[in-house]
């Protein structure tokens, strides 16, 4: 119903009117375009706070907490949601607004709301109110006849309406919409039903539903320089992280009874959540988030080097890891060095081709024992190894780069300009002989020094992760020495470079940090810093336990408050 964008009824164009007086709405993925950067975002909505450089030097203040930013519901979050709320699971990825690289962080967060994305939203929106109007019966609380259909329509606004909004409506909210369910019954002389449907459809176009900022009405609870989360609040800050969608019931009824307001409330229900089915997609999101996983089936290669490289290998390659990663964390040990070295995962027919593994046959996924000698965890899936080698081989640097960033929390600035490309293949000796002699350049050497001894143990993996010992007709030489921790280890190849990382305290402390920032949405900065370490601890005291350090993160003081914005006038 077009109708519903000239209502202005907390719609999505209304949304971008009243946050015009804040910031650009998103904004996370176009940050290089702004002056400020990322840094400004506790000036904007959506903005990515950038990671403190001062971070790990600075006091910890533990009655401090960080921003809460302004996001909007990601792709899957979106899908989730309306599949919880509605039981619809008709639309799909491509069917609302994508994701933009962070910049800063790595990872794929809400972009701004542009003119394109809104009318995605809408045409969305208008799928699911459509196929509600089969489901009203489920969706209503109430029987229009014998309650009256004015006063059942105001019912549904407040029931459905704190389900969609993750929270009460406030007044102003429930009147707006019951002056467009009038509108819907008298100006376009729609029936009861219709009426309704036109108020789903405008629901899933408001503020409210789009958006993670689930305050409800009461009036703030401040400590310090700190504002405690509602229990709504809350409620929808664990669903999402944890289950990647709205709150259950149970949720909601824990936060209408305060029964979220300490850090033993939220632990409570983190561990309930941990056992539900829903978080091992949650699991699998952040791990295949984390290392760019879904960009596997996106990376270009030669079709003469891997005419293999079909769409059932790159559908494969992401969904190993996710059932790998779930496994470990939900059903195994648990432990993070697990998901470094394990050698227990899952194939199809095209996938274990690559691996060198018998028995899948056909695209369905199962489990198999993969050669200790050969592959050790996440960082030697076929996954990594596509989104980090080049079109028609390896590429060292590529591997480096991603261990650097993703695994260690290091970055290097950007080369410069005037760099040269390595040999080809053609000009003769193996790809690390090549990259080694490029990395001589004086122009190339800062950066080289430290990316290609974290890239060279990949070298027995050609660009789509299969093993190899021969490359371009000479040996391949995996082995590097690395520095951690402030010693110097001698691997002889990925899987000994593995081992060493998941031994490592940076790693652990980054892998924290990951979290942290996908948790949080956004960078770490110095009101973090108690929570972080808090997490970090107890990350270490259960033997790097993943689920452990999830329950933690939730319980932090900087997932359960928010500071208190310059200027911010509080209820």
């Amino acid at each position: 119903m077009r109708l519903i964008l000239r209502t202005c009824a907390g719609l999505v164009l209304c949304a971008l009117a009243a946050a015009s007086c804040t910031g650009v709405l998103g904004g996370p993925g176009d940050a290089e375009e702004r002056p400020g950067g990322p840094g400004d975002a506790e000036e904007r909505p959506g903005g990515s706070a950038a990671p403190d450089p001062s971070f790990d030097g600075t006091p910890a203040d533990p009655t401090s907490a960080g921003v809460k930013v302004l996001r909007r519901l990601s792709g899957r979050e979106y899908l989730n949601t309306v599949r919880d709320l509605l039981g619809d699971t008709t639309l799909h990825l491509n069917d609302v607004p994508a994701e933009n690289d962070d910049p800063v962080l790595g990872y794929h967060l809400p972009g701004p709301v542009d003119k394109l994305n809104a009318e995605l939203f809408r045409d969305a929106a208008e799928k699911l109110a459509a196929n509600s109007a089969s489901r009203l019966s489920a969706l209503v609380p109430c029987d229009a006849q014998s309650a009256g259909e004015e006063a059942c329509a105001r019912q549904f606004v407040t029931e459905f309406g704190l389900k969609a909004y993750r929270r009460p409506l406030s007044a102003d909210e429930v009147d707006g919409l019951m002056r467009l369910y009038q509108t819907g019954r008298t100006e376009i002389e729609l029936d009861f039903n219709g009426a309704i449907v036109l108020l789903v459809e405008a629901m899933l176009q408001s503020r409210g539903f789009l958006y993670h900022w689930e305050n409800g009405q009461e009036p703030a609870i401040v400590e310090g320089k700190t504002v405690k989360l509602d229990g709504y609040a809350l409620a929808s800050r664990l669903s999402y992280f944890l289950w990647g969608t709205m709150p259950d019931q149970a949720l909601f009824d824990a936060a209408a009874a305060d029964r979220l307001a300490s850090a033993e409330d939220v632990v409570r229900e983190a561990r309930r959540m941990l056992g539900d089915p829903r978080s091992r997609d949650a699991v699998a999101d952040f791990f295949e988030d984390w290392l760019d996983l879904s960009a596997a089936a996106r990376k270009p290669k030669d079709a003469d080097v891997y005419p293999e490289f079909n769409d059932a290998l790159k559908r494969a390659m992401p969904e190993e890891v996710r059932r790998f990663v779930a496994g470990v964390v939900l059903d195994g040990s648990g432990r993070f060095e697990e998901v470094l070295t394990g050698t227990s995962s899952f194939a199809n027919e095209p996938l274990a081709a690559v691996y060198g593994v018998s028995g899948p046959k056909g695209e369905e996924m199962q489990p198999v024992s993969l050669d200790p000698t050969q592959r050790s965890g996440i960082l030697t899936s076929p996954a990594f190894l596509t989104v980090t080698g080049a079109a028609d081989g390896s590429h060292p640097v590529r591997r480096g780069k991603a261990i650097l960033n993703q695994i260690l929390c290091q970055t290097l600035p950007p080369p410069p300009n005037d760099i040269p490309e390595p040999k080809k293949p053609d000009e003769g000796g193996t790809t690390r002989e090549r990259f080694a002699e490029h990395s001589q350049l004086a122009c190339a050497k800062g950066c080289h020094a430290r990316l290609d001894p974290l890239g060279f143990p990949f070298e027995n993996y050609d660009g789509i992760g299969r093993f190899r010992t021969m490359d371009n007709g000479e040996p391949v030489d995996a082995t590097s020495t690395v520095e951690l921790d402030g010693q110097v280890h001698s691997v002889a190849d990925a899987r000994g470079l593995s081992q060493v990382l998941a031994s490592s305290e940076a790693v652990h402390s980054c892998f924290a940090k990951q979290w942290l920032r996908y948790a949080l949405g956004r960078g770490e900065t110095g009101d973090d810093k108690a929570s972080f370490e808090s997490v970090v601890d107890a990350f270490k005291g259960a033997d790097q336990d993943i689920r452990e350090l999830m329950v933690a993160l939730v319980s932090s003081r900087t997932f359960r408050f928010r500071a208190i914005m310059e200027g911010e006038v509080l209820q």
